[in-house]
């Protein structure tokens, strides 16, 4: 028997009407599944943010290769300030100390000379940023103040801050409270941590702020001050050397403070040097001789 077409199409239109009739309705109206983002799928579903609006940013000009200059030139310019027992002169005149020492064996390692470039307190950051030596070896502080303009290496060694009293005006005073007293006057270094200590620990005490390059000690023997923050690692040595006025009172230790040697910032090769040389000469042994020497015994006093 021959069907006609017409007839076939409306057959075959009414069986796919079947079959979907009785299909299960899952199958019927199947969902397509959503496209797979790739990467993190945040639960929370925050929406990435927008680009940051900030102020331009600052850049850093181009540095100069310190340690390519060293040793082009052949020579380790150091500067160094005068702190007991850090950078002192012995009874010949001559530059000595643990600072000296430090710097010396530096200069001996790079396979280069030395050359010692005296300042003062005052002027040794300026004289720093201006050139005019390659490094701090003079048992300078760590302090975030500093760090803003300067780069230091790993502590070189570590000392505190001490209330050192004159028998003139203070023999009687035998505790840290007897010196938070109105009446009482201590010396400190101005714009250091000294003048925070002295105005956390002694509130009530009158503060005589000195520049860097001053004196302390002088007034307390004179019997001007009644006691100077002192920051030394050798506080015995100091009172020994006036033993009839001076001495340090109970808890004269009042905050440690770490020391280091510094350079220009730009500069990560020199640091990584110097920092990969302490690392090196305290593993040696080295560091803690010149320690020892400098800090724990009173050998040196003989030469000075």
């Amino acid at each position: 028997m021959i069907i006609s077409l017409k007839r076939l199409a409306s057959m075959a239109a009414i069986a796919c009407a079947v079959v979907l009739a009785l299909a299960p309705p899952a199958l019927a109206q199947q969902p397509q599944a959503a496209a797979v983002k790739p990467g993190y799928a945040d639960p929370d579903g925050v929406p990435p943010r927008p680009p940051a609006v900030d102020i331009e940013p600052v850049y850093r000009r181009p540095a100069i290769d310190t340690l390519a200059t060293i040793l082009k030139r052949g020579v380790l310019r150091v500067g160094v300030a005068p702190a007991e027992p850090f950078v002192m002169r012995d009874a010949r005149g001559e530059l000595a100390g643990f600072s000296v020492d430090l710097a010396r064996k530096v200069a001996e390692d790079l396979g280069v000379q030395v050359a010692f470039v005296p300042t003062t307190w005052s002027q040794i950051v300026p004289d720093l940023m201006g050139n005019h030596f390659d490094v701090i070896f003079s048992g300078l502080w760590i302090t975030p103040a500093r760090a803003l303009v300067m780069n230091f290496t790993e502590s070189t060694s570590v000392e505190a801050v001490h209330l050192v009293a004159g028998k003139p005006l203070a023999a009687a005073m035998k505790t840290r409270e007897d010196f938070n007293r109105p009446d009482v006057r201590i010396v400190v270094y101005a714009g250091t941590i000294q003048e925070g200590i002295a105005s956390r620990l002694f509130p009530r005490a009158q503060v005589l702020k000195v520049d860097g390059d001053a004196d302390q000690i002088t007034p307390v023997i004179e019997g001007k001050a009644h006691a100077a923050l002192l920051t030394t690692p050798t506080p015995d040595l100091v009172v020994r050397t006036a033993p009839d006025q001076l001495f340090l009172p109970s808890g004269s230790a009042l905050q440690s403070t770490a020391t280091a040697a510094a350079i220009r910032k730009g500069d990560p090769d020199f640091l990584n040097y110097l920092n990969s040389w302490l690392a090196f000469q305290r593993q040696s042994g080295f560091v803690d001789e010149r320690t020892n020497y400098w800090f724990k015994s009173a050998e040196w006093l003989k030469k000075m």
